[in-house]
């Protein structure tokens, strides 16, 4: 506990600029004396070093203390000699103040109702505005008085999340249908957005009329308002069609007003998954599992009272059956989330069957396993295979490796307990052609070859050989 209240070593830093050097400097040295996990990210970084405009971020933290001014110089000064490098450093204090940072600055605004769309009620002491507004009214608050082009991000304060940006697919489609000819349907199609206030009033029975906010917070809808700003962006007269739903709720009482923030956002959009999960495949499924004895999640935790051996995830299946069965072992590694979305009709076809899914997955446990227990080895400095240490990114290909023993010895793959056996000469193959790759390349990095198309088909070709005696 005492040496929290120490400040940063100073001798990390001359730790860390020849940590640099060497890295900059492309230097294989560095494999000595750093473990696996880490030698393996170096290459990565020096594959991303090859990309135009690389920056490289580099964040001082301390247990409670900064580094003293003096050698916080020392320490931006060193580093300056790199020109994209950006320091940042932080204490415990301002971390904690990324999280519970509050602006003191109150917001008070206007908001004008569309005609005579508005409902009011009250109950009790909380008070209670449903309207509807123009998209421009929502871009118009949340803009930054001082600069146009950004938003004020103190009016979203008490709002439990972070806008996630256009690369956000939620966010995206936003964007994308208040930018469409699709506008008009924008209010049908949005949740719409949650505001709360100390206090709101307004001229009943007028048409149109303009509502005054007292300390406003956007509370709700914050993905929704900053996407609109977004949109507005690109082209503000795109958006003269755009209407959005907003509830607005009077309380002076912060914790009612933090209860309605969090409640409001609780209530997680459906996703892709969860939409499928009443298809006519999922529940012949559901039901082909249960005639084994288990139970299949075609929902997410559906049946999360039942033993983890007992229960088959529609999710995990889907990827397993992808590398096994479809033989696209890179998709399964890397696009987890298309499953459910543009290529369900091709995992989850009408004559999919629960014993292909079955398969797939009990040979994906043994091999899991396997990489668990490598990763715990590491973890506790324990002595390890180096040469399995492909197996904590390319395990669905080790997975599409043994299907294709199993064609190759003429082994029906539906064959679990049989493809089973093939799970060690599966890795030993992939092992051999991963030292070749390594040799071959100083730049290696097991994320990017397990990542490539084309990674699959040497396999395929290797094993192919191999069992051929070739």
């Amino acid at each position: 506990f005492e040496n929290t209240k120490k400040n940063f070593p100073s001798n990390e830093i001359d730790k860390l600029v020849s940590f640099f050097d060497d890295l900059l400097d492309l230097n294989k040295s560095l494999e000595k004396t750093c473990n696996p996990i880490l030698w393996n990210k170096i290459k990565e970084i020096w594959a991303a070093l090859e990309k135009s405009n690389p920056s490289i971020e580099v964040h001082f933290c301390g247990n409670t203390m900064e580094m003293q001014n003096g050698e916080k110089e020392r320490a931006n000064a060193s580093l300056s000699k790199y020109k994209y490098f950006n320091v940042h450093h932080h204490s415990l204090d301002t971390i904690v103040n990324y999280f519970v940072e509050r602006k003191n600055s109150v917001i008070d605004e206007q908001l004008q109702i569309v005609d005579k769309d508005y409902f009011d009620r009250t109950d009790g002491s909380i008070r209670g505005l449903i309207c509807t507004v123009e998209a421009s009214e929502i871009v118009r608050i949340i803009t930054n008085p001082e600069n146009p082009k950004e938003v004020r991000k103190e009016i979203f304060n008490d709002n439990v999340r972070v806008y996630l940006s256009r690369t956000n697919k939620i966010n995206r489609r936003i964007i994308e249908t208040a930018l469409s000819d699709r506008s008009p349907l924008f209010w049908y199609l949005n949740n719409g957005i949650t505001v709360t206030c100390d206090s709101f009033s307004y001229i009943k029975g007028k048409r149109a009329p303009l509502v005054e906010l007292k300390n406003i917070q956007i509370v709700n809808g914050g993905q929704t308002s900053n996407a609109l700003f977004e949109a507005s962006l690109n082209s503000e007269e795109r958006l003269e069609d755009v209407l959005i739903l907003v509830r607005i709720i009077e309380t002076k009482s912060q914790p009612v007003s933090l209860a309605i923030a969090e409640s409001t956002n609780s209530q997680t959009p459906i996703k892709s998954r969860d939409l499928r999960s009443n298809d006519d495949i999922q529940k012949k499924l559901e039901e082909a599992f249960e005639g084994m004895g288990l139970f299949y999640d075609r929902k997410d935790g559906q049946h999360s009272n039942q033993p983890k051996s007992v229960r088959v995830d529609a999710l995990s299946a889907g990827q397993a059956h992808l590398a096994y069965s479809l033989d696209l072992p890179e998709v399964a590694k890397k696009d987890r989330g298309r499953i459910f979305s543009d290529l369900y009709e091709t995992v989850f076809t009408d004559e999919l069957m629960a014993d292909e899914l079955l398969a797939s997955i009990k040979v994906l446990s043994v091999i899991e396993n396997k990489k668990k227990l490598l990763q715990s080895s590491i973890r506790k400095e324990e002595k390890f295979n180096s040469a399995h240490m492909f197996l904590i990114d390319g395990a669905y290909h080790v997975l599409f490796a043994v299907g294709q023993i199993c064609d190759a010895k003429g082994v029906d793959r539906l064959n679990y307990q049989k493809a089973i056996t093939f799970v060690p000469a599966a890795i030993k193959y992939i092992s051999a052609m991963v030292e070749k790759a390594q040799r071959d390349d100083a730049s290696f990095s097991f994320n990017r070859y397990f990542k490539d198309a084309k990674t699959k088909t040497k396999i395929a070709a290797y094993i192919q050989g191999m069992e051929k005696g070739l």
